[in-house]
């Protein structure tokens, strides 16, 4: 075998199966590798590439780099020595039965495998032949392959060819829906021409809101979540008429995602009837959300339900300090200044005087302001989110503002 240590490019081996990828070259020739390591390494020399040898070997075709070679002894390798015994090998099924056993002890495998091959091509009711092979008899007497330890049962075959027919069946029933959806979309909900108020747009609601097939939800949402916040609105009426978990997924995101305020809280007090526990804690989850608007939404909604399990985290987020760049103007100073020095006065133009008053402060720029003058600084400021206030005031009846403390201490007085 290729000892462990031998150093190869192993981007160049090959995968190799039975004698047939002997290469045909008119330098190869059977040697022995005395490794520098101690190793030793029957090969067919294949090629001379100069600084490395292109060899074949029991896991393939490699290069080795000469540098590591201590030396080379000439000797046929177990390829050649094969193809001698072939050629001499009696064409009966005992020959070539004792020929794969002799592979087997040289580790030729892929030879191996050809002549049991070949064995029971000549002798089908080879019973050693047929084991080494994996061959076992059904309870008619018949030679089958043995199966696999991890070959799926009958039964199992069944289930996933089932499995396969009824997604098909599935993915076209939905990709139905995509065609009916969006032609009612188009012809009677998009465009300037039909606004919410016209005939249009009114029989396409009914439309949308009679459907009641859970297989129609993958177009129901991604054609309608597309279409302005009128449409929208029609697809929070339509979600709200399915039970399934798709469509308080919808609508949960609707609740976080959606530009539209009136589409967002509409959503939110849909998602009150489904009571489920599920909603609330993936709202809680939001208000940690590194995206200021989803965790705003979140607060509106956990308001919107009454989620008394989430005062704590509400709080949590009611106010948080961060660096910001502010404009800081010096308006009161500047003015002063300009109060001080740039009153009206006389000013002589030949025989004239004339009645002035400075615009502006010449060093600031003719276009600042008179009077101010202002720059961006970083400070440290307080964000006050007053979704979160208001969802805190919606779930308790208490208002302390923005004072997370006082809301504390109100939220230990009940006990939690």
């Amino acid at each position: 075998m290729i000892p462990p240590r031998l150093r190869i490019r192993a981007s160049t081996v090959l995968p190799f199966v039975g004698a047939c990828l002997v290469l045909s070259s008119p330098f190869a020739r059977g040697d022995i590798f005395h490794m520098k390591n101690g190793e030793t390494i029957e090969v067919e020399i294949l090629e001379d590439q100069g600084e490395s040898y292109r060899v074949r070997t029991l896991i393939g075709i490699v290069n080795v780099e000469k540098d590591t070679v201590a030396k080379i002894k000439k000797k046929k390798c177990p390829w050649q020595r094969y193809a001698k015994k072939l050629k001499n090998c009696p064409n009966t099924a005992e020959g070539h039965y004792k020929l794969a056993q002799w592979c087997g002890q040289q580790n030729l495998g892929p030879e191996r495998l050809d002549e049991l091959e070949k064995v029971i091509e000549l002798d089908p009711d080879h019973a050693q032949a047929r084991k080494l092979l994996d061959y076992i008899k059904n309870d008619k007497g018949k030679w089958i392959k043995k199966p696999s330890p991890n070959a799926p049962t009958p039964e199992e075959l069944a289930a996933r060819r089932q499995q396969r027919e009824e997604e098909k069946l599935i993915r076209d029933l939905i990709t139905d829906w995509f065609v009916k959806i969006k032609a009612i979309h188009r012809s009677r909900m998009d465009g300037k021409k039909r606004g919410p108020r016209t005939e249009k747009f009114r029989k396409g609601r009914e439309q949308l809101l009679a459907i009641r097939d859970p297989l129609a939800l993958p177009a129901l949402t991604g054609v309608l979540s597309t279409g302005k916040t009128a449409t929208r609105h029609v697809l929070v009426e339509v979600l709200s008429q399915f039970d399934e978990d798709e469509a308080t997924m919808n609508l949960l995101v609707i609740t976080l995602l959606d530009p539209s305020e009136t589409v967002r809280k509409a959503a939110a007090i849909e998602l009150i009837s489904r009571n489920d526990d599920r909603v609330i804690a993936r709202l809680r989850d939001a208000l940690g959300s590194k995206e200021e608007h989803i965790l705003r939404n979140a607060a509106t909604a956990l308001g919107i339900l009454k989620a008394g399990v989430a005062v704590d985290d509400l709080i949590n987020v009611l106010s948080k300090e961060t660096r910001r760049s502010v404009r800081v103007s010096r308006m009161v100073s500047i003015g002063d200044i300009y109060s001080t020095f740039g009153g009206y006065r006389r000013v002589a133009h030949g025989r004239r005087l004339l009645r002035y008053q400075p615009t502006s402060i010449g060093v600031l720029g003719t276009s600042t302001m008179i009077g101010s003058v202002s720059h961006y600084e970083d400070q440290i400021v307080s964000i006050h989110r007053t979704e979160v206030q208001e969802a805190l005031i919606a779930i308790t009846g208490q208002n302390f503002g923005f004072d997370m403390d006082a809301w504390r201490l109100w939220l230990r007085q009940q006990g939690r």
